[in-house]
Parts: structure tokens; sequence; C-alpha cells
């Protein structure tokens, strides 16, 4: 147990720039809905809020542009960049290893078009940490190993969560609660910090989780990957005794939780999960 314990306490943590400007879901609200309202796009609220789908609920809390969002691992600060002759966002999402919604919505962009000599907000990259290449390399390596890969469907890794829940005695809505906040139960989503699959578990979470579970995790593989999230949980479910204990733990990391209390995105993902639980009970 101390082994997996030190495991919890080194998990990947989450740190933040700035306030964060939030709304709360009402009913009859769609991202549609609330994109106009707060001119803005359903892909910057998507990437923002780490949501997979147009899934929302009453009482949910939202992310807003304009207060970039925590990223596991790392603190952030943000880089300029004219656009040139040739540039458009696909082009430079790839270079710089981050996505076009994440563009749009650093950027606050109404659409996709830029010209040249518009001055863009690159990426969020890590001040400390690992480098920043390394960690977009990898990421990017491993959304190009996922596009050649066969990955199971939404519904086929549902059926995966929900047995790894049995086998590890975790609440079966709370798994898929998780899963869905995390990748919308897709795995080729990889994040820039190169969160990978369904549960988006980190490269070294996946190590610490072999060593102190005496087994090897494949990532890129959804069983081998719902197996190590779920696993994560029922530790830290144990660990800490509670629900809102291990889904802090799940995103801030224990050692991060207990160095500085909950920061104020981990009560918005515990808030998010709690309400999303519903809809899978």
């Amino acid at each position: 147990m101390a082994r997996i314990l030190c495991t919890l306490l080194a998990a990947a943590t989450v740190t933040t720039a700035a306030a964060s400007s939030n709304i709360r879901i009402h009913r009859g609200d769609t991202l549609s809905v609330l994109a106009k309202r707060h001119h803005t796009t359903v892909a910057a609220l998507q990437h923002l809020n780490h949501l997979h789908g147009d899934l929302i609920i009453e009482g949910m809390l939202l992310r807003l542009p304009g207060s970039p969002p925590a990223v596991r691992g790392t603190r952030q600060v943000s880089r300029p960049y004219v656009v040139k002759a040739g540039d458009n966002l696909t082009v430079l999402a790839r270079r710089w290893g981050t996505t076009v919604p994440s563009l749009v919505g650093v950027n606050h962009l109404r659409s996709t078009m830029i010209v040249v000599g518009q001055r863009l907000r690159g990426p969020q990259v890590a001040a400390a940490g690992p480098a920043p290449t390394r960690v977009s390399g990898s990421a990017a390596a491993h959304r190009s190993a996922l596009r050649n890969r066969s990955v199971p469907s939404r519904s086929a890794v549902r059926a995966l969560i929900r047995s790894a829940a049995r086998r590890h005695g975790v609440p079966t809505h709370l798994a898929l609660a998780l899963a869905y906040q995390e990748s919308g139960f897709q795995q080729r989503v990889v994040s820039p910090v190169d969160a990978i699959g369904v549960m988006q578990v980190l490269p070294s979470t996946g190590r610490s989780l072999g060593r102190a579970h005496g087994r090897h995790y494949d990532l890129l593989n959804a069983g081998d990957n719902v197996e190590a999230g779920v696993t994560l949980l029922g530790d830290l479910l144990r660990a800490t005794g509670s629900t809102p204990g291990a889904l802090a733990g799940y995103y801030q990391g224990l050692g991060s939780v207990r160095a500085k209390g909950l920061l104020p995105q981990t009560h918005q993902y515990i808030r998010n999960i709690a309400l999303l639980q519903r809809r899978f009970r």
C-alpha cells in the first residue's frame, strides 16, 4: 500500500496561470447557444472544458475563453506569432503540437481563417518541467500511432470500463462519468501534454502504476488504458476514502492536493463529474 501511495503522490498535477471565468449551465442551454451568447465558438468551449461531444448538463460549470485552461504538469505561458505566407491553423497546430480548436479558443477567432501579418497567441507551453518539444513530440507520435491502430467503438469502450470497474470494486457510474469527462470514451484523444486515450493517462503515470501493480500497461491499447485509469481511480478511492478526494487526486494529483489544497478548476472538475454520474446510473 505504501508503494501505491507513493505512486499516487507522484501522479501528474495541475497548476493555474490565471483565475478562470466560469458560467453555470441552465435548463435549455446548448453549446451553440452559449457560444453565440459569449462571442466564441463551440470548438473553443469544447477544448477549454475538455469536452469531446455536445453533452452538457444543467448545473455544470463551463470555463469561458479568456482564461487559459490549466494543463497537467505545467505552469503556463503564451508566445506571440506573426502569420506568414502559407500558414493556416492546421499547419500551425501541427507545428506547435496543439489543435486547431485550441488556437481558435486562445485567439478568440470567429472562424479558422487567418491572414498574413495577423498576430496570434501560440499554444500554451511549459515554463517549467519537461521540455515542451519532448512532450509535444511524444504526444504527436502517440496521435500518429493511434491513427494507424484499430480502436473500439464507444459502446465497446463503455463495456471495458464496466468490466474493469467491477474487477476493481469501483462504482461503475463513477468510472463511466470520469471517462466521459476525460475523453468522451475516445481512444484516439491525446492531449497537448501527452495524456493518452480514453481515461487520459500520462505515460509517466502508466509506468508508475505498472511498477506498483507488477504489470505493464500499453496505453495505446484501449483495454490496457481503461485498466490503468480504473486502477488509478480505485487506488485513489482507497487512499483518500472519498469520491471527491479520489477525483481531486485523479485530476490534480494527491501531492498537489496535499501541498496546495484543491484548485478552483479541481472543484469544477469534481462538480461536473458528479453531474455526469446521473447519466450513467
